[in-house]
């Protein structure tokens, strides 16, 4: 049997020598996922006055996040129908390397500015980092993104 023939649409998984169904280990774990999810909030007291409505609704909701999660953990890519045998050499792999190496310097400059900035304000100027840690979260989104879009463009 050649590596085509033994590819399906929802892969496999290897345990040794065998092959079996990667659904068949995602759809148990993922459910058991959202029931410690339900669990925990019931436990936490989030579920209202009906707990066991709240048990269930948390289950239902978490337990298809928690199949995907451990499908994409436990699937071999290379028993997957259209997946490239290396994705690691694909020009939009090249494009992100890139864009993450320069925006980390983007980041480290742009800290190192705003440290400067900030040694010379007066002791009296409050910094809140409840909006200082989400700003730079979102210059990191923003610096990534932009440099990404550019190497896109330019290729």
């Amino acid at each position: 049997m050649t590596l085509e023939q033994a590819r399906t649409k929802w892969g496999r998984t290897k345990f040794g020598t065998s092959h079996i169904p990667a659904m068949t280990i995602a759809i148990p774990l993922g459910i058991i996922i959202g029931a410690t999810g339900g669990l925990l909030s019931v436990m936490a007291g989030v579920t209202g006055p009906h707990p066991l409505i709240g048990f269930l609704v948390f289950t239902a909701c978490l337990a298809l996040p928690g199949i995907a999660l451990v499908f994409a953990i436990v699937v071999d890519r290379n028993t997957l129908q259209g997946a490239t045998d290396r994705p690691d050499d694909s020009i939009e792999s090249g494009w992100y390397d890139k864009a993450t190496s320069r925006s980390f310097t983007d980041i480290i400059g742009a800290l190192g500015v705003t440290s400067v900035v900030l040694a010379f304000i007066p002791q009296d100027f409050l910094v809140d980092l409840k909006l200082v840690l989400p700003a730079v979260v979102v210059f990191c989104f923003a610096s990534f993104s932009i440099r990404y879009l550019v190497l896109r463009w330019k290729s």
